[in-house]
This record gives C-alpha cells, sequence and structure tokens, in this order.
C-alpha cells in the first residue's frame, strides 16, 4: 500500500494542468530556492524513464513560469512598501483591466477586456502582449494578496482592439471557474518581459503523455543503449531502394543492413554525406554532425529522398520532418518539393508562396467540403446551444431592461417580502413609461441613471493626456501589425457584450456604503421603507449580488463549451488524416513546437520516421514529448558546436539543469555513434582557416578553391578577411540591449564602401551579438546618403544560424569603459557561427585586444583562436587599422578612425582622371571604373523605376525620422502606395521600397544631373569673378559656400578642402591670428601644384594610436621608415616600402600563446 501511495506521488506531475496554477505564480521563491528542483544530469545514465521525463518536466515548467513568477512578485513587494508599480526591465504592468465582452469561437471561449498601459504605447510597433504569452490578473483592490487569475494571449487584433481607448485584447483563461464577468470590476494585469509559454506549453503536454506509453527509442534516452541498432521495420523488410543515388534508376531493391552502400554516381555526394546518408537510412538512432558549409540539409534531403522512394514503393506511412524556425523548415520542404515528393505543411505562418500552396489550409481547400460525419455534427450542434445558454444567461444581467426582482428572490439576495413590496397594489398610480422597464423603475424614481454616466468617471489614456509621438514606447523593429492579411487571421465567433446599461445614483457625501447598504435591506421588508438617497447604491449592490450568485453557473457553461470544442477539434483531426491519405502525401513538415501541438493529428498517421534538422540547436524536451507509439527511427541532424537551446532563465541552463543542452549533444556526450560531415563547400580557404580550431578535421571541397566559384572581395586588394582592432566604447539602449556608435558607423562606411566597389548590397550581411546593435546599423544604412533605396541585410547572429552570405561583417560591440566584460560573446558556440556565414569575405570589427581577450579564460580561448586564425595570415594590423585597395590605381588606404573615411567614394584620394562621354577628363577624386559606375547607375535606376513613391515615404525612407505629421500625410495621401515593406525572417530585418515608374525615373535622373551641371557652371561663373575682383583690388577672394561634395583632405586633426579651392583654408585664417602647419601645408600643395608634383605624395603623416603591448619600438620604426621616405602609410601604393608584408619588423598582428 504503501509503495502504491509513493509511486502515485511520483506521478503526480503527469496530472498538472496545461496552464500554470494561482499558487506557482504567487510563490515566493524560486523552485530552485526551495530546493524543489531536480537535477538534469547529462553525463551519466537515468536511473528510469519516470525520473527522466520528470525531471524534463518539472526543469521546463519552471522555466515557463519563472518569469511571470518574479514579475508578480515584484509587484506585490511595491504594493507593501505602498507603491504603485509600473514598468520596469522585468515587467509590464496593466491598471484599470476590466471585461468587456465574451467571445464564443471555435477554439473556445475568449474573453474580450480593455486595459490601461503604464506608459504610452505605440501598439503598431511593439512586442507586448504577444498570442502564446501567459498574464497574471488579480482585482486592484487584493493586488495579488490572494487572488491570481491565470491567462493566455489569444490575440491582439489592431483594428478595432488595440486602436481603441481603452485598448482591447482577448485573452484565455487558465481555468473556467476563474472567469470574471462584472464590467465594473478593477484589475491589474501583469506581464514579464520574459519568457514565451507557448514555446513550452506543447511540450509540457506531451511529456505528460509520453510517460503513460512505451517507445522503441526509450532506451537511448536513459542512456542504456549506445550501439548502433536498426529500426524494426527495417528488420523486417531491409529493401530500400536507391534508385535516386544511381543512373538509370537502378538499385530499386537493395539490403543497406548487409550490403551497405552502393557506388554513387555523379560524384554529387563526398564520402562522409555517402557514410551520413548511410546512417540516416540505417539507424534506429541516427546522429549526423553538419559543421558550417558541409551540406548536412543537402544529405537530409538525399536521404529523404531515398526514404520516399521505398515508402513509394513499398508502402508506408509519411515521413515525419521538423526543423527549430519556420524559415529553416521552409528550406527543407522546398527541397523535398524540388524532389518531387508530395509535401504537406502543418502549422504556423510560411513567408513561402510555393509552400503556402501545401498548407494544411490549402489542402483542406483543394479537398473540397466534406459533410461531417454524424459525431460532429452532434458535438456542432451542441456547440451552438452552448452558445444560446450563455448569451440568455448574460443577457438576463446585462440586457436593456432593468433587473427582474424574480432572479433576485430565486438567488435569495431579497426577501419575500421585499420581492412582493416592489410590486405596486391595484390603486397605485404608475407612470407607464417606467413600468415597462420594470418593477424596479417606479422603486428608483430620479435615482435611475444610464450606466454610462458611472463609467464616465474613470477617464481613459487618451482623455488624461495630450499625445505627442514622442511619448509613446515602440520598438522601431517591428512591422506595422495591421497588415492586410490581420483580419483573415483574426478568430472570429459569437460576440457577447458584458455591459450595465441602467444604475442608480451615488449619495455624494460618501465613498463607500456597502455595510450601510447590507444594514438596510437587513431591517426592512418594504424596500419602499428605504430613503430615496440610498435606492441608487442599494440597487448597485443588487447587481453585484446577482453577477456573484450567476458567475458558478456562468463557470460551468463555459466549462462545457471548452469541453465541446476540444472534442471538435479530436474530429477535425480525424478529418485531416483522412486528407493525407487521399493526397497520398509522402513528407509532413511542422516545427519543433508543432511536434507536440499537433500531436493528436501528427500521431494518428502513425509515422515510424521523424526527421530532425537544427536538432542540436532544439530542446530535448521538444523531441522528447514528440516520439508517439508509432515512431521507430530518429533522425537528428545538427551541429552541437554551433548555437544550443535558448533558455529564458539563465540559471537553468547552467548545471545541475541543463536546459541548453541539446538531445543531440547528450547522446554524443554519451558515446553514441554518429557520423561528422567534413567536406565544407562554403568558405575560401582562407575564411575556413579562421575555423580550423573549431574544427581540425575539416576540409575544402574543390569548388572554393576555383576563383571563378570565390572570386575575391574588390577594393581589398585580395585580403578577403581582416580584423579591425578598436577600443571605442559601447553603450546600452533603453531595452539594456548593448550598442557601439563608432563601431556601427564604420561598418556601415565599410558597407558603403564595398556597395560602391560594385558588390551587390544584396551580397553583404552585417551580423551582430546584440539586437541594440543590429538598430543602430540599420539606421545608419538608411541614412547613408550613397546607400538610399538598397535593401539592407542586418541580422543578430543568434537569428543567422543556418544562414550565409557572399560578405559578412561582423559588429562585436563590446567595449566596456568598466574593464572588460563580453557577456556571451564567451560562448564559443555562438562564435562559431558567426565566423563560418561569410563564403567569399569575412570582416570582423571589434575591442579584442583590450577586452575579449581579457574578460576572462572562457572569452580567451575563444577570441584568441580566432584572432590568431587572422594573425597567422597576416590580416590584421592593429595601429594602422582597415586597408582599402583603390582598383583603378593600386593604391592603398588605410582607415583607423572614422575621420580617415573622408568623402571616400570607393577609390583613393587621387584625381579620377578618366575620360568622360563630354571629352573632358573627370576631375573628381577617384571613384569606381566606368562599369561598376554603370552598375550602380543601372541598379538605382532599376529601384527607382518600380512605382511612385509619396514625397512623404521617400523623406523616410531617405533617413528622416517619421514625425507624426510625416505619418499622418504618408496615410492620408491621395496616391500613397502600400508603407515600405519589412520582411522578417528569424530576428533578421530587410527592407524594401516601392519607387516610381521607368519614365519617371529617367526624367528625374536627366533633371538631377542636368540640375548639377548647371549648378557647377554657375560657381565656375561665380568663382572667376570673385578672381577678377580679388585681381583688381588685391585683397583675398571671398569663399563660396558649395552644397555639393567637395574632396577634402585630414590635416592636424582639421578637415580641409583638397579641390583647389581655398575656401576651408581661408575659413581657418580667418580663425587664428597666426599662419597655422594646415595653411603652410597647403601654400606648400599650390606651389607643387603649379610645378606638376604629386600633392598626395606630400600629406603630413597622422598620427598612430598606440598598438599592443610591446610593440611602441616597431611603431616607432615604422614612423621613422615613413618620414625617411615621404610617404603617407594611408595611401601608398602596393609595392612601396610601407606596405611590407613581412612580419619581421611588424607587432600588430602578433599571435596570442594558447
Amino acid at each position: 500500500m504503501a509503495g502504491a501511495v509513493q509511486s502515485d506521488a511520483r506521478l503526480a506531475w503527469t496530472r498538472k494542468p496545461e496552464l500554470p496554477e494561482p499558487e506557482e505564480i504567487l510563490a515566493r521563491a524560486s523552485a530552485k530556492d526551495f530546493q524543489t528542483l531536480p537535477y538534469n544530469p547529462v553525463d551519466k545514465l537515468w536511473e528510469s524513464k519516470d525520473a527522466y521525463l520528470s525531471a524534463q518536466y518539472k526543469i521546463l515548467r519552471c522555466e515557463a513560469t519563472e518569469g511571470l513568477r518574479f514579475s508578480v512578485q515584484r509587484y506585490i513587494d511595491a504594493d507593501y512598501l505602498g507603491k504603485e508599480m509600473n514598468d520596469d526591465d522585468y515587467s509590464w504592468v496593466y491598471h484599470e483591466v476590466r471585461v468587456k465582452a465574451y467571445l464564443m469561437s471555435r477554439l473556445g471561449p475568449i474573453v474580450r477586456v480593455g486595459l490601461t498601459p503604464s506608459q504610452r504605447v505605440s501598439w503598431q510597433q511593439s512586442k507586448r502582449l504577444m498570442p502564446g504569452k501567459i498574464v497574471a490578473l488579480s482585482p486592484k483592490s487584493d493586488g495579488f494578496r490572494k487572488y491570481c487569475l491565470v491567462a493566455t494571449i489569444a490575440q491582439r487584433p489592431y483594428r478595432d482592439g488595440l486602436d481603441q481607448d481603452p485598448p482591447l485584447v482577448d485573452l484565455i483563461w487558465a481555468k473556467p471557474t476563474d472567469a470574471v464577468l462584472d464590467p465594473s470590476l478593477e484589475m491589474v494585469l501583469v506581464e514579464s518581459r520574459h519568457g514565451y509559454f507557448e514555446a513550452a506549453r506543447h511540450a509540457l503536454v506531451g511529456l505528460q503523455q509520453a510517460a503513460q506509453t512505451d517507445s522503441p527509442l526509450d532506451k537511448y534516452l536513459i542512456g542504456s543503449h549506445t550501439i548502433d541498432t536498426a529500426p524494426k521495420f527495417l528488420k523486417e523488410n531491409p529493401a530500400t531502394d536507391l534508385s535516386s543515388l544511381t543512373t538509370g534508376g537502378t538499385s530499386t531493391h537493395h539490403n543497406v543492413l548487409d550490403d551497405g552502400m552502393p557506388a554513387i554516381d555523379g560524384g554529387s555526394l563526398d564520402e562522409s554525406q555517402v557514410s551520413g546518408l548511410h546512417r540516416i537510412i540505417s539507424s534506429e538512432l541516427a546522429i549526423v554532425q553538419g559543421p558550417p558549409g558541409t551540406g548536412k540539409t543537402f544529405t537530409s534531403v538525399e536521404a529523404l529522398k531515398v526514404m520516399v522512394a521505398t515508402r513509394r514503393r513499398y508502402g508506408g506511412p509519411p515521413i515525419i520532418v521538423s526543423a527549430q524556425t519556420n524559415h529553416a523548415l521552409d528550406c527543407l520542404l522546398i527541397r523535398c518539393l524540388d524532389a518531387n515528393a508530395r509535401v504537406l505543411r502543418v502549422g504556423g505562418r510560411t513567408s513561402d508562396a510555393r509552400i503556402y500552396q501545401h498548407t494544411m489550409f490549402q489542402a483542406r481547400m483543394r479537398g473540397g467540403w466534406s459533410a461531417p460525419d454524424n459525431n460532429a455534427r452532434v458535438i456542432e450542434a451542441s456547440r451552438r446551444r452552448a452558445i444560446d445558454d450563455i448569451e440568455e444567461l448574460i443577457n438576463c444581467l446585462f440586457g436593456d431592461d432593468l433587473l427582474d426582482p424574480k432572479q433576485l428572490r430565486n438567488y435569495g439576495i431579497i426577501t419575500e417580502d421585499q420581492f412582493h413590496s416592489l410590486y405596486p397594489d391595484d390603486d397605485m398610480e404608475v407612470v407607464p413609461s417606467l413600468q415597462e422597464m420594470g418593477p424596479f423603475s417606479l422603486w428608483l424614481g430620479d435615482n435611475l441613471i444610464p450606466a454610462q454616466i458611472l463609467r464616465n468617471r474613470h477617464p481613459t489614456q487618451l482623455e488624461r493626456t495630450e499625445l505627442s509621438p514622442e511619448d509613446f514606447e515602440a520598438d522601431g523593429d517591428l512591422q506595422n501589425i495591421a497588415d492586410d492579411e490581420e483580419d483573415y487571421e483574426r478568430i472570429r465567433g459569437k460576440l457577447i457584450v458584458l455591459e450595465q446599461k441602467w444604475s442608480g445614483k451615488e449619495p455624494g457625501h460618501m465613498t463607500s456604503w456597502d455595510h450601510r447598504v447590507e444594514s438596510l435591506l437587513g431591517k426592512c421588508k418594504d424596500l419602499f421603507t428605504i430613503g430615496t438617497a440610498w435606492r441608487g447604491v442599494v440597487y448597485q449592490y443588487f447587481q453585484a449580488s446577482l453577477l456573484a450568485a450567476v458567475k458558478p453557473k456562468f463557470s460551468a457553461l463555459l466549462e462545457k463549451y471548452t469541453t465541446l470544442c476540444k472534442e471538435a477539434k479530436i474530429g477535425k483531426s480525424e478529418q485531416d488524416t483522412q486528407l493525407v491519405e487521399r493526397e497520398r502525401i509522402d513528407v509532413v513538415g511542422c516545427t519543433t513546437t508543432g511536434l507536440t501541438k499537433y500531436r493528436a493529428f501528427l500521431s494518428a498517421l502513425q509515422p515510424r520516421s521523424m526527421l530532425i534538422e537544427e536538432a542540436a540547436e532544439t530542446r530535448e524536451a521538444n523531441i522528447v514529448s514528440a516520439l508517439y507509439p508509432s515512431i521507430q527511427q530518429l533522425v537528428l541532424v545538427g551541429d552541437h558546436q554551433q548555437l544550443a537551446p535558448s533558455c529564458d532563465i539563465r540559471w537553468l541552463g547552467e548545471s545541475p539543469y541543463n536546459l541548453d543542452v541539446s538531445l543531440f549533444q547528450r547522446m554524443i556526450d554519451l558515446g553514441m555513434p554518429f557520423t561528422m560531415l567534413n567536406q565544407q563547400r562554403r568558405m575560401k580557404p582562407e575564411l575556413k582557416k579562421i575555423l580550423d580550431p573549431f574544427y581540425p578535421r575539416l576540409t575544402n571541397h574543390q569548388s572554393v578553391l576555383s576563383e571563378t566559384n570565390r572570386p575575391d572581395v574588390p577594393g581589398m586588394g585580395g585580403r578577403n578577411c581582416w580584423l579591425f582592432d578598436h577600443t571605442w566604447l559601447e553603450d546600452t539602449n533603453s531595452d539594456h540591449s548593448k550598442f557601439n556608435e563608432q563601431e556601427a558607423q564604420m561598418v556601415v562606411n565599410f558597407f558603403a564602401y564595398l556597395v560602391a566597389n560594385g558588390v551587390p548590397a544584396t551580397k553583404i550581411t552585417i551580423l551582430t551579438f546584440y539586437n541594440g546593435q543590429r538598430k543602430v546599423v540599420l539606421s545608419k544604412l538608411k541614412k547613408h546618403g550613397s546607400l538610399m533605396l538598397l535593401t539592407f541585410n542586418v541580422a543578430t547572429v543568434d537569428s543567422y544560424q543556418g544562414e550565409e552570405n557572399d560578405i559578412i561583417l561582423l559588429s562585436m560591440v563590446r567595449s566596456p569603459k568598466d574593464g572588460p566584460a563580453v557577456g556571451f560573446l564567451e560562448d564559443k558556440r555562438r562564435a562559431v557561427v558567426a565566423i563560418s556565414r561569410a563564403r567569399r569575405g569575412l570582416y570582423l570589427f571589434g575591442n579584442i585586444r583590450m577586452n575579449a581577450l581579457k574578460a576572462g579564460k572562457a572569452s580567451y580561448e575563444v577570441w584568441a583562436n580566432i584572432w590568431n586564425g587572422f594573425a597567422e595570415q597576416e590580416q590584421v594590423k592593429v595601429q594602422k587599422g582597415l586597408p582599402l585597395v583603390c582598383q583603378r590605381h593600386g593604391r592603398e588606404t588605410w582607415v583607423k578612425e572614422l575621420e580617415d573615411w573622408g568623402d571616400n567614394a570607393g577609390g583613393c584620394d587621387l584625381r579620377c582622371g578618366e575620360m568622360r562621354p563630354c571629352g573632358h577628363r573627370c576631375a573628381l577624386r577617384c571613384h569606381p571604373t566606368q562599369d561598376q559606375a554603370a552598375a550602380s547607375d543601372a541598379r538605382l535606376s532599376q529601384a527607382i523605376a518600380r512605382e511612385e513613391m509619396p514625397l512623404e515615404q521617400q523623406l523616410i525612407q531617405a533617413g528622416a525620422e517619421p514625425s507624426s505629421m510625416m505619418m499622418q500625410a504618408a496615410m492620408i495621401h491621395p496616391n500613397a502606395q502600400k508603407s515600405p515593406a519589412t520582411r522578417q525572417s528569424r530576428g533578421k530585418t530587410t527592407e524594401s521600397t516601392p519607387l516610381w515608374s521607368r519614365a519617371e525615373a529617367a526624367s528625374r535622373r536627366d533633371g538631377f544631373r542636368k540640375g548639377v551641371a548647371k549648378n557647377e557652371e554657375k560657381l565656375d561663373q561665380d568663382r572667376a569673378s570673385l578672381m577678377k575682383a580679388s585681381s583688381e583690388t588685391g585683397a583675398p577672394p571671398q569663399p563660396l559656400m558649395r552644397e555639393t561634395f567637395r574632396q577634402t583632405s585630414l590635416v592636424d586633426g582639421r578637415r580641409v578642402d583638397s579641390g583647389g579651392g581655398s575656401t576651408q583654408i581661408e575659413m581657418a585664417q580667418r580663425g587664428s591670428t597666426a599662419p597655422t602647419k594646415a595653411i603652410r601645408f597647403w601654400k606648400q600643395i599650390r606651389a607643387s601644384a603649379s610645378s606638376g608634383l604629386d600633392v598626395n605624395a606630400q600629406a603630413p603623416v597622422p598620427r598612430h594610436g598606440g598598438g599592443p603591448s610591446g610593440s611602441s619600438v616597431n611603431a616607432t620604426n615604422d614612423s621613422k621608415e615613413t618620414a625617411a621616405s615621404g610617404v603617407n602609410p594611408r595611401t601608398t601604393p602596393p609595392n612601396s616600402v610601407a606596405h611590407d608584408r613581412s612580419r619581421s619588423n611588424d607587432t600588430e598582428d602578433w599571435l596570442i600563446d594558447l
């Protein structure tokens, strides 16, 4: 008996409700503090499956609820001190929360509430109240002392929702018994800034269900089995169709268990990929590690081709494929479609038009309407009756008439005598209009008032304050949520409004009267004996008492309705299963969250094989909870040396809880056999060399050695990777995310330089470790004069796993003023992702020497290896900075500070000198060649020619801040098109802009050029006139104010004109009583110019910043060498003395001792 009780206690977690209970949220301390949280060892065996699943469940549930628990406790603490808590670093708080209506949808009953944020919110660009998050509510009078109502966000539509005053949002109560019926009850709502419950919710339910069933994979989960074993279905029939791998479709009946793999024709798969493919199609638990660029998705798809062909030939259920993100899943399914597989996409929004045609919704549309079976019709009829019952109950409380005394008597709110006293005698004179509204109309008389009068006592936020755009909290990184698809995706149903139409007057001399009302009712038998001054509040008391009395019946009706909706959902899953059979689907795809969210449907398909892409980035619980009883084979494809599973609560990701350790990594650490793909086909060899310390066995495929496939980055003189080290300080934004203003500007300037040299903007991705920096970089790109109308790829490192581009600019951000610190930059897996995304060029910007190498052992081990990867190839010069090589003249320019960019147009500081179509030589500073300029002009023309854009939108696109007046003008502009579309995928932001017609584009461009020519002509005339006047009078000429770009140079830290004019020199003269070095320098330039000398060779040597420790001697030698040769080290031809690539005298690229 004792054993049975003990066993029941161990399995108590399997009976926990899906959503957190109030006591979990109101707990004064975390489970860690109470020491009730089990450990999750990842390096040893588990004693049983129950112990393993229990630990996974409890740790995951803690992670899903801890953020909200912490926020509620902060509210309680503030309330205890007599302070009103508002938004802070951890929480969002909403006041004056009141129930407005109930929406009876097919998902279940949804409550619509109005609320007031602690600060003004630009809802169209806010991450607040996202669907799937959990929130906590409590009556304002209680403040979470005793009552805590848990709910999830169902939807947050903007139109007719968040755009209302007060804003409206839809919630789903965790328990129907928590449902609030009183629209006058003022509540407070607390939302945590951290955590997303929906990500864990379905996995928690799946873990509970997994505890009740057995799986052939259980032996691997507890660590008791670490050898290769074939799945049961393959043992029964090892015949496999390998025709997709062989020429002519041979090998349709191959025994992969006994005969291994045949020779693969065509050479499309390397040896390691063939080994990985064989493991996938023949192992019960197959693990394939794919380092960056090794083609793990390609290998997965080749294996899926084999599995699909075998299924079609020998029969079998569909194959389940899954990935961590929607983007990765779509990419995998597109490749399956290319392989002629019949694909079904389940759940989630897909951004791919091709995949959209294969979603469940589209499959249902293609299948046509099918009559529901008898059971479905019965459920639907019951659901509609339940809606009628709920509506009837609510109408009795909130109808147009006054309260019915019979209801008050039936619920015991008034006595029998009081009930009869409300009905007048036959000889009593009654006003007909009052009698129509019920007995209470006569009793209330002048105390009857519209309830709206009482509601108007509480001014809304818009009524309290005059708004300005600067007062709104906004996240400019989010797209406008009120898009065209909002109405299509909105949850719909019968809306039942909760609103009192009538109420009673309140006595003006009192603020609290409940006890007095109860006393009056207790003493009287005739309600007409109550004084008229008190009748209004007595009526309010009747309303509140009736609501409280009806509440249990209302909750019971909601619970019944919820049950019916769940039954209807199960019936729908059965219909979808039949649809899969009719469509003869080969592959069913969903995200790893969807594996458990759609468990009823997926398990009904009786799948045998499941393949998980990005498995090393997927939480263990998400996979384990999806091991349906029919699953006989699990394929894990990923790389545990790249990103790990994310964890919202940091201490839960660390030992002994290890929530950030994936099943993929744990199996490898326990000794489970796996295959590593070892030939990379992405990076140029010099880029791969930086990755060598982390993947010593990785080799280069022949394709990356070809200059045709991987050409050098233009404008860099063959330097396809470079490390730019600096000491610029970081900052922190309002979201507590780091950014580095100067580093961001350097990256943007370099981006513009590459674009000027002919690199398409879409072929460059700027990566950064912090979202704050991403926003700063994106803002600067939009405002850069030479980058208007272009498309930008700016992403965080975490969002870019699995992606790649030709050129990667990596911004490290971290450079604290209070001492070395790098935060999560010390994570080796993040660093690996960051340095492995580039195909042709990788350029790193950050404070490595003085910060990353001194921020601790973990940081040192990561970044010292990366530093050496650059230094061994002589791709870092700390004192010189960043080298730029002009394609026209082959001259080398070094950029160390932001000022060094000057007005660089993609070349060097010489004159262009190219012959122009007009027959004159170009007098501008060196810029890209004619071919490059033509290509750039063609890109601009193509962008401009798309469609017309109103002036307001042009100004915003050009980088102007979107003021309220501009935004309003853009919205009401008669010719306004859709606002610039913003595509968001995995945290990346890509801007695309609607533009003008081709004809108008040509006209605008010609007009601009004519305007420039006319302005130049006028300037020349004015200059000639001034020079003539100066020669006649002997006075110095007055400066001309140019509005176009002028060539300038840096002299003694000051910007001076190098275009032949005297404007800035004479301004400097007027600002100083003595000649400056700059003035003397420019006199030398004028003299040398008259003698035909190269003035650029006479430029003064800029001062260099300090190098690494112990490098001062070499810096001095470098300066002496430069002074002796009279050469500027920042503008020197590659074959000059200053371009000595030997490392004998240059310690700027010193190697670090590991």
